[in-house]
């Protein structure tokens, strides 16, 4: 909430993206790609989402992602 806004919409001065009304299956799979390391963000020093999806389980990254799509 504190990166993408309380309602998914983005942080435009901190260029958090837009996050709601993602699909699903989408947000997991990116999600899961920064927990592998398999994406990359062109400033990683920056970026906190490896830090964060470090700690999370297959359950919590399918939780998340379907509270993102229901968000608009």
């Amino acid at each position: 909430m504190s990166c993408h806004g309380p309602n998914g919409f983005g942080n435009a001065p901190a260029q958090f993206p837009r996050l709601a009304g993602q699909h699903a299956q989408y947000t997991a799979a990116q999600l899961r790609a920064y927990q592998s390391g398999a994406r990359h963000h062109p400033e990683d020093h920056l970026n906190a989402m490896p830090g964060i999806v470090g700690y999370m389980t297959e359950v919590e990254i399918d939780a998340v992602a379907e509270y993102i799509a229901g968000l608009h």
